[in-house]
């Protein structure tokens, strides 16, 4: 079947978010149209990774920003370019959110993906933006980290869309394509101005090559009376085996699952990460050094809180050190880099 990689989780062209193969594939088939399979092979951590970048974004300042590991401390990063944005949206609302960096297997091509939303826009309230937000996605595009296209803004979901929210992306080696994530919730094709009642939020999905044109949207996780935003998996090394974390609208926390049976199987729930209320934007990624070491970044609605744990498969989660972890980082992604990766985003874009 199908290789997937999870797009800010690369190793060396192995699978770092996929898909199982399994005879669950042909029952999905009808359903799921081209929903992929994969089989990793190589645990992330067997890597020559040097450092992570942080793609992220502020509050005060709704633009991309990174933030570059110190070597491969995964508690300690710089603001590159002098603390200043590195790309600002020209499009849309002209201000972006849950940021998320994505590559393909080759590392030879870049997308950097957000929400389109402007939080600070006169007459803003949350319910307007979830009947009346942005479909599409702003979208960037590098061959090299540093070198970028204008933003561009892709409309990915129906117009009974109320929003699209938080979206993040899987490289599928076979096929050569990517699978788009995001959340939105749905009004009646009757309710053109969605002023009535809409389904509760959920995580839908499509497939494209360029993040120009896209296969038609499907529900990904919809689950009766839940609503869901912010879903991150992450790869736990043998060959369909994942967590999966994502934001219950209902009570503000964030819970993990875990699977044997690859990202279209049966999932089992651990329960919530932790018994604080009020988080959201789950980033998880692998220690570069030590196997087995998985680490979360939970958004509190002001900035990051790192945890980590070395037991995954159990959601036994501390909180980490903050000694050199950067204040108002929100809602992004973490992506390991290769030596000629980091020394580029150094040199590109000083601290």
């Amino acid at each position: 079947m199908n290789d997937l990689i999870s797009s800010n989780n690369v190793v060396d062209g192995d699978i770092s978010i996929a898909m199982m193969r399994g005879t669950f594939f042909t029952l999905l088939t009808a359903a799921l149209a081209s929903t992929a399979v994969a089989s990793p092979t190589v645990p992330r951590q067997a890597s020559n990774y040097v450092g992570y970048l942080v793609s992220t974004f502020s509050d005060a300042n709704p633009r991309i920003q990174f933030h570059l590991s110190d070597g491969n401390s995964a508690s300690s990063f710089k603001f590159l370019n002098k603390g200043q944005p590195v790309l600002a949206s020209t499009v849309g609302t002209k201000a972006v959110r849950d940021i998320f960096l994505t590559t393909n297997s080759a590392r030879s091509e870049w997308y950097l993906l957000a929400t389109d939303l402007d939080v600070t826009a006169s007459g803003f309230s949350w319910d307007k933006a979830t009947r009346q937000g942005s479909r599409g996605i702003v979208v960037w595009k590098s061959s090299n980290l540093v070198d970028w296209s204008q933003s561009s803004l892709r409309t990915v979901e129906k117009d009974t869309a109320g929003m699209v929210w938080a979206p993040s992306a899987v490289w599928d080696d076979e096929t050569s394509q990517y699978y788009l994530f995001w959340a939105s919730r749905h009004y009646s094709s009757s309710d053109t101005n969605h002023t009535g009642t809409a389904t509760l939020d959920k995580i839908r999905y499509a497939t494209t090559k360029d993040f120009a044109t896209f296969s038609e949207p499907r529900d990904y996780l919809a689950p009766a009376n839940t609503p869901l935003i912010d879903q991150e998996f992450q790869y736990l090394g043998t060959p369909g085996s994942f967590a999966r974390f994502f934001k219950n609208e209902t009570n503000s926390k964030v819970y993990q699952e875990i699977t044997s049976d690859g990202l279209f199987g049966t999932w089992t729930q651990l329960g919530p990460v932790t018994s604080a209320s009020g988080l959201e934007g789950p980033a998880s990624f692998a220690d570069n050094v030590r196997p087995g070491v998985y680490h979360l970044l939970l958004d509190d609605y002001t900035q990051y809180i790192p945890f980590e744990t070395s037991d995954i498969k159990s959601a036994s989660w501390e909180k980490s050190s903050t000694s050199g972890f950067p204040t108002g980082l929100k809602h992004g992604s973490v992506t390991p880099l290769t030596q000629k990766e980091y020394d580029a985003l150094a040199a590109a874009y000083p601290a």
